[in-house]
């Protein structure tokens, strides 16, 4: 199997007392929200020797203020070009010193233990750790008032309820370290946090992203895909201003408008049904022609696109005989790699008694012409870690060497009659 992305260091680096850590908190205009976060980072129990805060501000009509901390802090500002979080995200980044990237939103406070119990666990070139947010009314809190709370001697805030299916989703996925398919979603980028080393790899978050919502799952499956070592904190705990989206009235319009922004980037029946055709496919088909002529080629590629959301590449100087859009000349790029949940490399071949959709189910699976593993495994390997060991076809499968040129009609006629 092809290794999809470039090889990445196996050295899994070691933590480091001095390791730095560097908060990066996009910005918009509610000063009152920035300053209940600061209070809380005034609090934490990590050294403020050990961590910046970069304020990333997305063209705000008014900089925002940070006034004297014992931490250093860092204003950067970006054009006000309408809602560009992910890109602000990323000026934050680009900016910040620090080994660890702490993403946090302006609405958010974290606890007094937060950043160190973050960098307890996030200490290798491939960890994506999750905070655990919870939910208050802080709508007119001042510092003061966070430092009392968070400090044990002041009133504290009535807590909202936090949303069952993200409960439910952290104990299906043990915590998110064994992410499914849909693992994404568990990532809130209100309180992720990040090696550097994979930030960068996955190149950030995706500034094609202008509305709300969206970036931040499409940031967890590329780390998915990327073979990153997911984990939620449930005891790292951050506090969100108000409830989750679907507690802040009518969503319909917000949701809709994210669903569509999503089913362009990720390959997932959740957001893009099952019959549309999207430029980012869930399974890459490599097909090795062998320099068969035009009848194989279209009778082997319309059988490993039946029924299953793939495109299907046929390799350098070969020219595709057919009008599919799904079907390509040369090499799939690396904005597909970095999506695209499965990775299949096969000869000419017809499959009977399945579609490579269901064969995905039981992947990796192997035969002596085609080969089907998860793109995450593929990465992984490539590290060195988790060699992939294909099992072989299911029951009533067969994969079938198409080396005699077929006569397109009678083969569509005798399947038709099958």
């Amino acid at each position: 199997m092809n290794s999809p992305v470039q090889q990445w260091p196996s050295q899994v680096q070691s933590s480091s007392p001095e390791l730095r850590v560097s908060v990066v908190v996009p910005f918009y205009e509610r000063q009152d929200q920035l300053d209940r976060l600061l209070a809380g980072l005034d609090l934490q129990t990590l050294p403020a020797s050990r961590f910046e805060v970069v304020i990333a501000d997305d063209g705000s009509s008014v900089a925002p203020r940070v006034g004297d901390r014992d931490f250093v802090t860092t204003v950067v500002r970006q054009r006000d070009e309408g809602f560009r979080l992910a890109a602000a995200r990323n000026l934050g980044a680009s900016a910040a010193v620090g080994d660890v990237l702490v993403f946090i939103d302006q609405d958010c406070v974290p606890a007094r233990d937060y950043l160190e119990k973050v960098l307890s666990v996030t200490t290798s070139p491939w960890d994506l750790t999750v905070g655990h947010r919870l939910h208050a009314d802080l709508d007119g809190w001042t510092g003061d008032a966070v430092r009392s709370w968070l400090g044990g001697d002041g009133e504290q805030p009535e807590p909202i309820d936090e949303p069952e299916w993200l409960l439910d989703g952290y104990e299906r996925t043990a915590d998110l370290t064994r992410p499914d398919d849909r693992a994404y979603q568990l990532v809130i980028g209100a309180a992720v946090s990040v090696s550097r080393h994979l930030h960068e790899q996955l190149g950030g978050f995706d500034e094609t992203f202008r509305a709300y919502g969206g970036e931040d799952w499409d940031y967890g499956h590329r780390a998915h895909v990327a073979g990153a070592e997911m984990r939620w904190l449930a005891d790292a705990v951050v506090w969100h201003d108000g409830p989750d989206l679907p507690g802040r009235g009518d969503l319909t319009a917000t949701k809709n408008a994210e669903t569509v922004a999503l089913a362009r980037r990720l390959p997932d029946a959740d957001v893009r049904g099952t019959h549309l055709v999207w430029s980012i496919p869930e399974v890459v088909v490599q097909v090795d022609t062998g320099g068969a002529d035009d009848a194989v080629v279209i009778a082997s590629v319309e059988s490993l696109l039946a029924g299953t959301d793939a495109h299907v590449w046929l390799g350098d100087g070969v020219e595709s005989p057919l009008e599919d859009p799904r079907v390509h000349a040369g090499r799939p790029g690396p904005a597909v790699l970095a999506r695209a949940r499965w990775l299949v490399d096969c000869a000419a071949v017809l499959l009977h008694g399945t579609t490579l959709r269901e064969l995905t189910r039981a992947a990796p699976v192997g035969s002596p012409h085609l080969q089907i593993c998860s793109t995450r495994d593929a990465n992984r390997q490539s590290r060195g870690l988790e060699p992939v060991r294909p099992r072989s076809l299911p029951a009533g499968v067969r994969v079938e060497h198409l080396v005699e040129t077929p006569v397109l009609e009678r083969h569509w006629q005798s399947r038709a009659t099958r």
